[in-house]
C-alpha cells in the first residue's frame, strides 16, 4: 500500500517538471501551480484507493466466512473458527486503510487550500 503511494508520488513529481517549459518554472506562481497540480493528482489517487478498499469491504461484509468443505462432509468448527477470525482480521485491516487513507485525504485537501490561496495572491500580484 504504501509502495503504491511512493510510486504514484514519484510519477506525479517527475510529470510535473515535464508539463512546462524552463521559462515557465522560473516564475513563483508557476511553482505553486505545479505543485497545486500535483496535490490534487494525489489527492484523486488517494480517493480512488479508498474507492478500491471500500468496494473490497463491502464484498467482504456481504459474504459469508469461507472455509472449505469436502461436498458431503461437515464443516470442521475448527476451520470455520480460524476462516471467520481471518474474516474479523481482514475487514480491521481495511478499516484501518480507510481511516488512513481518509486522514490522507483530507491533509492533501488543507495542503490544496493553501496553494489555492498562494496561487490567487500571486496571480493578484502579478495584475498590478
Amino acid at each position: 500500500m504504501r509502495l503504491i503511494t511512493c510510486l504514484l508520488l514519484f510519477l506525479v513529481s517527475a510529470a510535473a517538471p515535464a508539463q512546462s517549459s524552463a521559462a515557465d518554472a522560473d516564475t513563483p506562481l508557476r511553482r505553486v501551480e505545479a505543485a497545486l497540480f500535483a496535490v490534487r493528482d494525489e489527492q484523486q489517487a488517494v480517493y480512488q484507493q479508498f474507492q478500491m478498499i471500500q468496494a473490497l469491504q463491502q464484498i467482504e461484509l456481504q459474504s459469508p466466512a469461507p472455509a472449505y468443505v469436502p461436498q458431503g462432509q461437515m464443516p470442521n468448527y475448527d476451520d470455520m473458527t480460524r476462516a471467520r477470525q481471518e474474516q474479523q482480521d481482514r475487514l480491521r485491516s481495511y478499516t484501518y486503510e480507510l481511516q488512513q487513507l481518509f486522514a490522507r485525504h483530507r491533509d492533501l485537501a488543507g495542503e490544496a487550500a493553501q496553494l489555492l490561496d498562494q496561487v490567487r495572491i500571486l496571480s493578484q500580484q502579478g495584475t498590478k
